[in-house]
């Protein structure tokens, strides 16, 4: 078999390369003649001015009133002249050989034998003269006759150019409907056919077949095209059933999805309460298709679990105290058969542990239903399930902790309050009640028993002042309204109770500190705030809270300052604690006190400290959470 009935396009190119053939040579015709005829043009331009010439000389012969030298220069110089044109190489281009050159060769020799030595003659001689007039005019007319042939040479090229053009138009036309009936017949019916075909099959009609199946390319594109439509037929037959099959398994996973998503948000919800895990109990029992679901939690220390949630047919057919005891193993899907009352045939249990990493928090029972065995993505989806509620008991059990230690430190915090401030107040009134009485046994004179009872009236006024302090510190720590609504609610007590002009500037905004930290700093303000209006006899106070420039924004500088009489010692004075135990606070912040004169007037007391949180970088509640775990 050839090449040519086996390839349709080397038989529609070898029409099309035929008439790129002929448009090339029709191109290179037409650039070689209009080469050609730029010279023919010229030459007939330089052919006409020899007449043009020709009249000029002899109008300089017959010019009157001229000198006869400057005559004859005039002549010489148009004599010259036509001599040039008539050398010009447009000329000689233009005439080439044959009669042309024959032609061009008499004018050349009339030229140079009888016109140019009369014209010479004639600037002196007026026979010669009369006789140049009578030879010019004939002259002349052999130019004309000579750029007509020029013309006619010319014509006859374009005359023959445009025979060759309409000739390979013809042909070019005539390859033109030959290469559009090869495209036709070879390639645009099989085409029709092929679309033909197609449109058969859109409308499930698969018995239709291509009728062009030979060797060449198209052909062998039908032979395929009829296997294919044999091949669709028969999957067409099934695919019905696999389009159902496809569905129930899209179906199957949506339900999936389905579950885990109502799963996941019915457990993150916190706190985790039975309502919750019984709407997880029974979603899986629904999407699973099982006749009973239990979660199961494991109790320490006994040999049955401790069922939370229940999504039975039947009552208490899947999990009794049998089968908890049995189903609570060791943290691994199993298969249990087991002989229940209430059924005449074994009971089918899937146990599913409730992992949390590797921490079993219990089990999930289910009972399967008669000839309904579970798949294995349905036994990984209850798996997947049970760690979701294992992960979910583990996050109530962490929530649980968490509360407990928070209510732990609470305590603490509470504890060490009363210790450093109530107690030392109630130890000092003790101390003084014990003076009282030996100076009362020993009837000691009036002064001095009034000097002790004065005494324990302040360090109980004081005692007292301390537990107001602390409820009111403890119910703004309850309330959430931090530091900087407990800080504003001591300087406006103040304000009240003393008139003093008190300014609070707080500049700790976006950073956070730690309730245990708050507290401290909050009394140490209180107690600086107290010494002022007891001691200072002052008219202002100020209170400042920043982060200084030199501590690269890790610190924290609380100041209190006013303009009273000033201190006379850093050190507490006698049977007063307020010193000391400010200093004690500033210890349990890992800072710096500072109590000193402030120019030109008063007292300032500084306190530096570095959070916790603003060390380590973690949010206060972290840091809680950690210090104390």
């Amino acid at each position: 078999m050839s090449a040519w009935s086996r390839s349709t396009l080397l038989r529609v190119s070898l029409v099309l390369g035929l008439i790129a053939l002929l448009a090339i040579g029709v191109v290179l015709a037409a650039a070689v003649f209009t080469e050609r005829s730029a010279g023919k043009g010229a030459g007939i331009n330089v052919a006409g001015s020899l007449r043009m010439q020709s009249y000029l000389l002899a109008a300089q012969v017959a010019l009157p009133g001229v000198d006869v030298a400057e005559r004859e220069k005039q002549v010489r110089a148009e004599v010259a002249e036509f001599e040039t044109r008539l050398a010009s190489p447009e000329l000689a281009t233009a005439v080439g050989g044959g009669e042309l050159g024959a032609a061009a060769g008499g004018i050349a020799a009339q030229w140079h034998d009888e016109i140019r030595p009369l014209a010479l003659r004639s600037v002196r001689d007026d026979a010669a003269r009369t006789e140049f007039w009578e030879r010019i005019h004939p002259f002349v007319a052999d130019i004309d006759r000579f750029v007509k042939a020029l013309e006619a040479d010319l014509e006859g090229r374009i005359h023959v150019l445009q025979v060759a053009l309409g000739a390979v138009l013809f042909v070019t036309l005539v390859l033109v409907v030959t290469a559009v009936l090869v495209l036709d017949v070879q390639v645009f019916e099989p085409v029709r056919d092929l679309v033909r075909c197609t449109q058969a099959a859109r409308r499930h009609d698969f018995a239709a077949r291509v009728q062009d199946t030979g060797p060449d390319e198209l052909g062998q594109l039908g032979a395929a095209f009829n296997h294919m439509i044999e091949e669709l037929g028969g999957l067409y037959g099934s695919l019905d059933a696999q389009i159902a099959a496809k569905t129930a398994d899209l179906e199957q996973k949506h339900r999936t999805l389905e579950l885990l998503y109502e799963t996941t948000r019915e457990l993150a919800r916190p706190p985790l309460a039975r309502p919750v895990l019984q709407r997880v109990a029974e979603s899986v029992r629904r999407v699973l298709g099982v006749e009973g679901v239990v979660i199961c939690a494991r109790v320490p220390g006994a040999r049955c679990g401790l069922p939370l949630a229940r999504a039975e047919a039947i009552p208490g057919s899947t999990c009794d105290a049998v089968q908890c005891e049995v189903d609570v193993g060791d943290g691994t899907a199993s298969l249990v058969r087991l002989d229940l009352a209430h059924g005449p045939a074994p009971a089918r249990i899937v146990s599913i542990p409730l992992l949390d990493g590797e921490r079993s928090f219990g089990v999930m029972p289910m009972t399967l239903a008669p000839a309904r065995p579970l798949t294995a993505a349905q036994v990984e989806l209850a798996q997947v399930i049970g760690r979701h509620i294992g992960a979910a008991l583990a996050a109530e059990e962490a929530r649980d902790e968490h509360r407990r230690l928070a209510l732990f430190e609470e305590r603490s915090v509470i504890a060490r309050e009363l210790h450093d401030s109530i107690a030392q107040s109630l130890s000092y009134a003790k101390i003084q009640l014990a003076r009282l009485s030996a100076l009362i046994t020993g009837q000691a004179p009036n002064a001095q028993v009034q000097d002790v009872v004065d005494e324990l009236r302040v360090g109980v006024s004081s005692a007292y002042r301390q537990l107001r302090e602390l409820l009111t510190t403890f119910r703004l720590q309850a309330s959430g309204k931090g530091l900087r609504s407990a800080l504003a609610q001591a300087v406006d007590d103040l304000r009240a109770r003393t008139g003093l002009e008190v300014e609070l500037r707080d500049e700790l905004v976006g950073l956070e500190l730690s309730a245990n930290e708050q507290i401290h700093v909050l009394q140490i303000v209180r107690e600086a705030l107290a010494n002022v209006e007891q001691h200072a006899r002052a008219r202002h106070a100020w209170v400042h809270a920043a982060r200084p420039a030199d501590a690269q924004g890790l610190a924290i500088e609380v100041t209190v300052e006013d303009d009273g009489v000033g201190i006379g010692s850093p050190a507490s004075p006698h049977q007063h604690f307020g010193l000391s135990i400010m200093r004690d606070r500033a210890s349990a912040l890992h800072g710096r006190l500072e109590v000193g004169a402030r120019a030109p007037c008063g007292t300032c007391v500084r306190l530096r400290f570095a959070p916790l949180a603003a060390a380590t970088g973690l949010s206060a509640a972290v840091v809680a959470e950690v210090a104390g775990s």
